[in-house]
């Protein structure tokens, strides 16, 4: 019984100067890609206060849906997301007036916090390149010395972008900026120095509470490995 392995390939495409790559790195556009717009129906899902609120779409929900889609996925139960009590959840429910399958029979078991927003900015960064959460907190720290020391080959090649599989592409990075994304690894990591906000690599410990609870019952039963010290 185990986890199986992790794996990430990246390819440097010298003469257009291009870093390509599967998982390791993302960067989140703060619009919703054309492709989740085809259907539309989620993000508006997603955008409501309230289980009873309408479903409205316009281009504002779809951003607003968009980024809570993006938190939830990213931190599966972002710090600014609280699960009300099923009760309630069940109580709303009969408020609604479509409770169809689609819309989950009625029910909506999220309250987001006012300073939701402020959550995805943090995330988002502005658009600066990152590694997954859930790479941090259930993957790569099981590996840290062989982590960074690929993060460090991969930075000595002479790329001034990167198109990772998921979410933006075509992202202006440097090989710097690329090896700073793997910082949440160390101790002490020079992540900050001539870096603007937007680069702070580092994400807010708060907000992986559910990942490392995930991390610490799969532990707990066997299924990986406890994780390692950062270097």
């Amino acid at each position: 019984m185990g986890a199986g392995k992790f794996a990430e390939v990246a390819f440097f495409h010298k003469s257009s100067k291009t870093l390509l790559l599967t998982d390791s790195i993302v960067s989140i556009p703060e619009e919703p890609p054309a492709i989740v717009q085809l259907n539309p129906y989620p993000l508006l899902f997603h955008a409501r206060d309230k289980a009873f609120d309408p479903i409205v779409d316009n281009a504002e929900n779809r951003r607003k849906g968009w980024q809570r889609v993006t938190l939830f996925a990213f931190y599966f139960q972002p710090s600014v997301l609280e699960v009300p009590k099923w009760s309630d959840v069940f109580r709303d429910a009969a408020k609604v007036t479509n409770r169809s399958p689609k819309s989950y029979f009625g029910l909506y078991p999220f309250q987001w916090k006012p300073d939701w927003q402020s959550c995805f900015e943090t995330l988002r960064g502005d658009g600066r390149i990152f590694v997954a959460p859930i790479l941090q907190a259930l993957i790569l720290n099981r590996a840290p010395n062989e982590t960074l020391a690929w993060a460090d080959r991969v930075a000595r090649w002479d790329f001034q972008r990167i198109i990772p599989c998921h979410l933006d592409n075509a992202i202006a990075a440097t090989p710097h900026q690329f090896r700073q994304a793997f910082s949440f690894l160390e101790t002490q990591p020079a992540t900050n120095l001539g870096l603007s906000s937007g680069d702070n690599y580092l994400l807010p410990e708060a907000d992986f509470q559910v990942l490392r609870e995930i991390d610490a019952g799969l532990h707990k039963i066997g299924i990986v490995p406890p994780a390692k010290e950062k270097i």
